[in-house]
């Protein structure tokens, strides 16, 4: 009950916002991530070799947690090396003069994208928490919370595999 009452109060106390209003709100959320963003993608620029040695090229590396752990589970079923991949030889060339800058860029840029996802998520939310309903609010109230839990498996996953 007393909840209500707080509500209606909290309620009664906002302003209707104007259409500019709302895109003044929604042009600081989209300002915030965007230079979250690009804070992420200056460290995985700085560290490109090993985001694309690590991570990029990975699967081309033979202790690759997906290789290893095939092979375990192939010697733990006792079929021999059925399921143990052989060593892949790729050879990597480039075909333009600016492809490989162009490509530390890229990944910089998806790479801080996908870094930053959980505050651009929360930014997202924050703009769009005001418009839903006190009930789908209490639906929602965990997302923010397992949204950044999958991002950090993810990054844990395929950035640190050597501790799999």
């Amino acid at each position: 009950m007393s909840e209500r009452i707080i509500n209606r109060l909290r309620d009664a106390n906002q302003e209707e916002m104007t259409f500019v209003d709302h895109l003044e709100a929604l042009r600081w959320h989209i300002v915030r991530s965007l230079l979250a963003v690009l804070v992420f993608a200056i460290i995985i620029f700085i560290k490109i070799d090993f985001v694309f040695d690590e991570v990029i090229a990975g699967p081309l590396q033979n202790d690759f947690v997906s290789y290893t752990s095939l092979c375990r589970l192939s010697h733990w079923l006792r079929i021999g090396d059925a399921l143990c991949m052989p060593p892949i030889n790729v050879k990597m060339q480039t075909t333009a003069f600016s492809s490989e800058f162009m490509s530390s860029i890229t990944i910089a840029f998806m790479g801080g994208f996908i870094a930053a996802f959980p505050y651009v998520f929360w930014e997202f939310w924050r703009f769009v928490k005001p418009a839903l309903k006190p009930s789908e609010v209490k639906y929602t109230s965990g997302i923010i919370f397992w949204v950044s839990l999958v991002c950090y498996i993810y990054l844990n996953f395929f950035v640190y595999k050597s501790h799999f």
